[in-house]
């Protein structure tokens, strides 16, 4: 997915705009992108754990790692 690779981008649009303000909040934002949906129907084609529906069926912590890695991208640009 293209989204995946421009996650950091999207991250500072919402950051910027005012919608994102913390951790917490982008986890949720993450959630309402397409790209959530599109993990839930093609786990393997983004890296989602086989057992996911077992251990985090929302992708809870796979979104984290995913703006955790957004973030610390962004942090690298000091933006």
């Amino acid at each position: 997915s293209q989204y995946v690779s421009r996650l950091a981008d999207n991250l500072n649009a919402e950051i910027v705009m005012g919608s994102v303000q913390n951790l917490n909040e982008a986890v949720t934002w993450l959630g309402y992108t397409y790209l959530y949906v599109r993990m839930l129907q093609a786990p393997a084609l983004y890296g989602v754990p086989s057992d996911y529906k077992e251990t985090d069926p929302r992708l809870e912590q796979h979104r984290v790692n995913l703006i955790h890695t957004a973030a610390l991208l962004l942090a690298k640009h000091q933006l």
